[in-house]
């Protein structure tokens, strides 16, 4: 399926475009990312890239390079972080190394990089990029007529000089099954589709109401906007060579769309815009566990046409199609009496035994498969074994894995390379089992001192998950795995349940296309006394002083947030915070307490995207926007105050290492002279014997008794040179 060489320049010749236009598509550049820097695919992603799993007895790359290919595309760039070795090893052995490929490939090593934003950062620094770039995730599954997108993409250029980027939009029906995960709502200008703003939206699974906040300011001059919630964002994009250099000028931005597109959307100094493209072709990614069950059947249902699996992309493959969405390749041995039901695949050189039925499943090469075995909507991967009469129901079952016989894997399960089980075992619903001990995937170095570093390093390279005795048996070999969700909020637990989960229960979506509601207005209770007024009846006006502070947290935390987001000045995010404090009539104490929040929850999505590390995020963040409080802050009690409020909410935040941000954050204002010796040592003697707080105090206690140690030692060597001094005269 391959494109051929040459045929870029001949449909532009046909288009009767200019020999400067035939140049540039003569150079169109695409940048692959191979990691999703992300955890949802463990413990399978701690041995192999995600980029190299198979979907359908195919390699994820393989499609996203397949669609490339007939994108005429020029040069390929794969920017590998994760197991970048094996990606590059991959490639070249693969036909894309070849020199009849459609395309130069080449791979880009970034173990760095542990966002987006940090991939398109490099990207900047190394000067690759040439002109307008094709980027595209390294699992994408689609049949997108690439042509009809790059004609719009240069008809928006044309006619619009501030046009940055050009997104690829998928339309879905309400319970399309790759569209509850991970849903957004995109704001479009019905004149042309340029997009005014992006929200995420609660997932379909939390059942939360969904609403969208927009300024008024982004509608100016549009005479009419559609809100969309149907649409499924499968991350191809065409972008110019400023998108790179806006990445590297902001460094706050991360994500691609959360942060980015966002961020260029409210941005009043940036001026630049971005177009989706609606199609109604396939176009999805494998970002779960969900997502890759759900494009498996999608894939051999043929609705990826002509992307099919009978098509062969891979060139050792040879498989033929048969009635009922059936696919084998040569060499598969059946027994007579077992069945093969609709939509499934088997690879070459499998054998299947008496009496087994297959069903909706996807089986790889040399498998051995036993007598009277039930398998449905499971994916049986390369080289494993299955014994007799075992039941496998919407389960992953990996490379090299050996099931024993009478075995039982209940619904979500996922067996990891080279996992062997015993017989007469049953697996529990969603459960993960790995051949090999996982270590976290969180490593931070922390530059405490050498007894402190020791024992930080003995945390980071803590096992998640346990030999599973009770889950593979005595003769068996496995690790449960369990997501490190220590520092995740509530949110994304749910959404590491919902990731894990292979079953797609539409029953319990709902993502209703009505869902979403704007809000231009926002009533709000006015406060006739000041904070420090005496109140005549305090039962009765207590609930409104509750409504105020908690409606001034929400609006103080989204300012902070807007603040760092668009690298707002400090005299500008001061200045916001208050009027809004003046206008909702709070005190410093909110003030405080909603700079403090937004801080923390900074700092929590720099170590939950593995960005940075927790004491340099910590460091980050505070030694820019620690400066706010210079002004919030007035007199010693207050910063006492100040120093309380860090103490409880990073308590409350559900950091992994508490102890560390709460010291990194203290000893960054310190170091910035926020806080001076004499109120670090009075908030310290009033907090330090408060047992509730112990594990957030750990490495503050160290750090003031170094600090008091410092200071006697720093006294006694001016009292000796004063001796000293005396003794000269």
């Amino acid at each position: 399926m391959a494109g051929k060489k040459g045929k870029s320049g001949g449909k532009s010749a046909q288009n009767g475009l200019s020999k400067g236009e035939m140049a540039q598509d003569d150079r169109l550049q695409a940048i692959v990312l191979t990691d999703s820097f992300e955890t949802r695919f463990m413990p399978l992603t701690s041995v192999k890239p995600k980029c190299l799993l198979p979907l359908a007895n195919v390699p994820l790359i393989e499609y996203t390079l397949e669609f490339l290919a007939t994108a005429n595309a020029k040069e390929v760039l794969l920017v590998c972080s994760s197991h970048a070795t094996q990606i590059n090893e991959y490639i070249e052995q693969s036909k894309w190394n070849l020199p009849w490929s459609p395309f130069k490939v080449a791979t880009i090593m970034s173990p760095e990089a542990r966002s987006v934003g940090d991939a398109m950062r490099d990207l900047d620094n190394r000067g690759v990029i040439t002109g307008d770039f094709i980027l595209i995730s390294g699992d994408v599954i689609t049949n997108v007529e690439f042509d009809k997108l790059y004609d719009f993409h240069k008809k928006m250029r044309a006619k619009d000089k501030d046009h940055i980027l050009t997104m690829c939009l998928s339309k879905a029906s309400q319970y399309h099954r790759t569209r509850s995960f991970e849903p957004a709502a995109f704001i479009l200008d019905k004149a042309d589709d340029r997009c005014l703003y992006y929200q995420k939206i609660p997932t379909a699974f939390s059942r939360e109401k969904s609403a969208l906040e927009i300024d008024p300011e982004l509608l100016e001059n549009v005479e009419e906007f559609t809100i969309r919630n149907d649409l499924i964002d499968c991350r191809i994009d065409i972008c110019s060579p400023l998108v790179p250099a806006i990445f590297q000028e902001n460094f706050d931005y991360q994500m691609l769309r959360s942060d980015f597109v966002k961020g260029i959307l409210s941005s009043d100094l940036l001026s630049k815009h971005v177009y989706a493209y609606i199609t109604d072709e396939h176009a999805a990614r494998v970002e779960s566990w969900q997502t890759y069950d759900s494009i498996s059947q999608d894939f051999i249902g043929r609705w990826c046409f002509p992307l099919t699996l009978d098509a062969n992309i891979m060139s050792d493959q040879t498989y033929s199609y048969e009635s009922g969405h059936v696919y084998k390749e040569k060499d598969v041995v059946l027994a007579q009496s077992c069945k093969i039901g609709r939509c499934t695949a088997i690879g070459s050189r499998t054998r299947i035994g008496e009496g087994t039925t297959i069903e909706n499943s996807v089986i790889g090469r040399n498998c051995q498969i036993g007598e009277n075995i039930r398998i449905q909507n499971s994916y049986i991967w390369d080289n494993a074994v299955i014994g007799n009469k075992s039941i496998i129901d919407h389960c992953i079952v990996a490379n090299n894995a050996v099931l024993g016989q009478n075995v039982t894997l209940d619904d979500g399960c996922v067996i990891g390379f080279d996992v062997r089980i015993d017989d007469n075992m049953e697996v529990p619903s969603g459960t993960r089992i790995s051949g090999t001990p996982v270590k976290s995937m969180h490593p931070q170095d922390f530059g405490m001192s050498d007894d402190e570093s020791s024992d930080s390093e003995k945390e980071d390279d803590k096992i998640i998950g346990s030999l599973a005795v009770t889950l593979v048996g005595s003769q068996g070999l496995g690790y449960k795995y369990e997501s490190d969700l220590s520092d995740m909020d509530e949110e994304a637990v749910d959404m590491d349940k919902v990731a894990n989960d292979l079953s797609n229960r539409l029953e319990e979506a709902c993502l209703s296309d009505d869902s979403i509601s704007s809000a231009t207005t926002r009533t709000r209770k006015k406060r006739t006394m000041s904070a420090n007024s005496a109140y005549t009846d305090r039962e009765e006006n207590a609930s409104d002083l509750e409504e105020e502070e908690e409606d001034f947290q929400v609006e103080g935390i989204a300012t902070v947030k807007r603040a760092i987001e668009n690298n707002h000045d400090l005299d500008t995010a001061l200045l916001e915070l208050n009027t809004l404090r003046m206008s909702m009539n709070v005190t410093y104490h909110e003030v405080r307490d909603a700079t403090v929040i937004a801080l923390l929850r900074r700092v929590h999505h720099f170590i939950a995207t593995q960005t940075l590390g927790c004491k340099e995020a910590v460091t980050k963040v505070f030694g820019q926007w620690g400066l706010l409080f210079r002004r919030q802050a007035f007199d010693p009690e207050e910063y006492i105050d100040l120093m309380d409020i860090l103490m409880n909410r990073t308590s409350e935040q559900g950091f992994e290492k508490p102890d560390l941000v709460l010291f990194s954050a203290l000893n960054t204002l310190y170091d910035n002279d926020i806080l001076d010796e004499d109120l670090i040592y009075r908030w310290w003697d009033a907090v330090s014997q408060d047992p509730a707080f112990d594990e957030v105090k750990r490495l503050t206690a160290k750090w003031v008794e170094w600090l008091k140690e410092a200071d006697e030692e720093s006294t006694e060597e001016s009292s000796e040179d004063e001796e000293d001094t005396s003794e000269e005269e």
